[in-house]
């Protein structure tokens, strides 16, 4: 099986931008990480954009071997003018963009994908689950309700702006070592969406193919996994609706268990209002239990899994940033 020799991943949305973040190197327990920030220079700079945040995630994957490298889109985030911005602000061309991959149907992961779409000027891939396109529903504490908040994103209007879909519950493989996840089976109890606790409770929902008005257990969500040369698994989360646990479980699984896993980087769905607090502790032992080299905790992961994350990985722990470029290589 290919693997790569380096891979670079570029922070294009997140939820925050931190100017004075210093470079930083991860490293101990097997984990290499090379972090050059988006800093102080740069955002001070006359002659360059500075980027912006917004609650949404992508990250640009550039995947090399020998001479030739793969470039992926993990997810859009929520709006085409900070996305498309990002890009131009950081220096990144879409054009250089081969695959889109979605890791689910939620509007803060697929949100640019038509201003995205509308600035690379030929067909691209777009890999994701076809339940990305069910209807779904969100219901507040308050009792005020989102209704068919994924409206946006339709096969129809994918494929008339360009882009190609490519639908798949199995991974994929996307060459030089990187892959989609596939489903991600739920096994660790305490992951996955918890069950409301009546009509009407808080919680998100979905509109099955047969009608059905259901819990939305987000079934349709994909990681991204770059296996690198001498490093290990590099594990890409967009929420992680499935479960960090359960997510790095199965990407080790689909490499045979016999990689160990360098970094986990993305969300991991610990700040939102319904999971309970208790959680966030057992996913950080669990993951220093499955021995994951350093965590990058981002988007949707909460402060209080921040704070906890870097008290438990300390120099393993790298804090996000919008345009931080992270690079993982192997010793040759």
């Amino acid at each position: 099986m290919f693997q790569a020799d380096q891979v670079e991943i570029r922070l294009l949305v997140d939820n925050w931008v931190d100017m004075l973040l210093p470079d930083h190197h991860a490293h101990g327990h097997g984990c290499e990480i090379d972090v050059e920030r988006w800093g102080l220079v740069e955002h001070f700079d006359p002659k360059l954009l500075p980027p912006q945040a917004e609650n949404g995630i992508s990250l640009l994957v550039r995947a090399t071997r020998g001479r030739t490298t793969t470039t992926i889109l993990f997810d859009a985030g929520l709006t085409g003018s900070v996305l498309v911005h990002n890009l131009a602000a950081l220096g990144e061309p879409p054009s250089a963009i081969d695959h889109l991959v979605l890791s689910h149907g939620h509007p803060d992961h697929y949100g640019g994908i038509y201003d995205l779409l509308a600035s690379v000027d030929r067909p691209l891939p777009v890999i994701t689950h076809e339940d990305a396109f069910l209807p779904r529903f969100a219901m507040m504490g308050s009792g005020r309700a989102s209704g068919f908040y994924n409206a946006r994103l339709n096969q129809g209007d994918v494929e008339g702006s360009g882009g190609r879909l490519v639908l798949t519950r199995e991974p994929l493989d996307l060459g030089w070592g990187v892959r989609t996840s596939g489903e991600i089976p739920r096994s660790t109890p305490y992951e996955g969406t918890p069950e409301p606790s009546g009509p009407g409770a808080p919680g998100l929902y979905q509109v099955q193919r047969d009608g059905h008005f259901v819990v939305d257990q987000v079934t349709d969500e994909q990681a991204l996994v770059i296996d690198v040369r001498d490093r290990g698994l590099v594990v890409l989360t967009g929420c992680g609706h499935a479960g960090a646990v359960n997510t790095a479980t199965w990407a080790s699984s689909l490499f045979d268990g016999k990689r160990p896993i360098a970094c986990l980087i993305g969300g991991c769905h610990l700040g939102f209002p319904t999971t309970p607090t208790e959680n966030i502790d057992t996913t950080v032992a669990a993951l220093q239990e499955l021995e994951v080299g350093s965590v990058i905790p981002m988007h949707c992961s909460g402060l209080a899994a921040v704070s906890a994350f870097r008290v438990a990985f300390g120099e393993r722990f790298v804090q996000p940033s919008v345009g931080s470029l992270l690079r993982i290589a192997s010793d040759g």
